[in-house]
């Protein structure tokens, strides 16, 4: 058997290149027995698929399969993660499946944020909430307001957290920029504690988060020309006595 003869299972197989295979099948016509094999390789290879019997998988398969699948030991995630990035890495570009990649684990990060904060917020609404101040508030000057502008602020404490909640009926309308500022009084010193508008109704109400620094023992309620107030500005229009 010459070196061509020798091509004859790789001519089958298709392993030849184009070069090859056209040589290849020039000897095959001048050679006898390379023709003889040839047919006789083609027709067992042809008859392979008619002479095989259909087989049932063992009993072992189907619990192999599912043991897999289930599988809990700590080499399962690294191994499964390995297979997810060799799926993305294989349908993208190396820049596409980082950017993918990236997006998962952020939207798993952002998942498990939000259960964390659904569990932290339901276990601050499961402590009582307790009405620990009370103070009315009633116009600064009775000529130059309504004389029914009045209202009332709280102080509620829920855990070690507390609130001041503003509240205020029959307030003076406002022009466009201008905003209610509430100031927190102690020993001559104000705090701001921010602003409002009222409705149409003219209520207004107003709810600060309270440190612990905040310490005060009267509140009032001034008629500023913006937000930008650092010290009040305008006419006081109602407080705590």
């Amino acid at each position: 058997m010459n070196t061509e003869c020798a091509n004859l299972l790789s001519f089958l197989s298709g392993e030849l290149g184009e070069k090859e295979k056209k040589a290849f099948a020039e000897h095959l016509i001048q050679c006898s027995e390379c023709t003889r094999e040839y047919e006789q390789m083609t027709e067992a290879w042809d008859s392979l698929k008619w002479d095989f019997e259909e087989m049932e998988p063992s009993s072992s398969l189907k619990s192999e399969v599912m043991n897999f699948v289930f599988e809990t030991d700590d080499e399962v995630p690294v191994r499964r993660g390995k297979k997810w990035s060799g799926f993305f890495f294989k349908q993208f570009t190396p820049v596409t499946s980082g950017l993918l990649l990236a997006v998962l684990v952020l939207l798993f990060v952002l998942l498990y944020s939000n259960i964390q904060l659904k569990k932290e917020l339901a276990a601050i609404n499961l402590l009582p909430t307790e009405v620990k101040t009370s103070l009315s508030l009633q116009p600064a000057n009775k000529t130059a307001v309504k004389m029914n502008t009045d209202g009332a602020a709280y102080i509620l404490q829920q855990g070690e957290e507390r609130r001041l909640i503003v509240q205020i009926q029959n307030l003076p309308s406002l022009q466009e920029s201008e905003v209610y500022q509430v100031w927190l009084l102690k020993d001559g010193k104000r705090r701001n504690a921010g602003t409002f508008k009222p409705d149409e109704a003219g209520t207004g109400s107003l709810t600060y988060k309270l440190s612990r620094d905040d310490k005060f023992n009267q509140i009032g309620i001034t008629r500023e020309p913006d937000s930008n107030s650092t010290k009040p500005r305008g006419e006081k229009i109602v407080g705590s006595s």
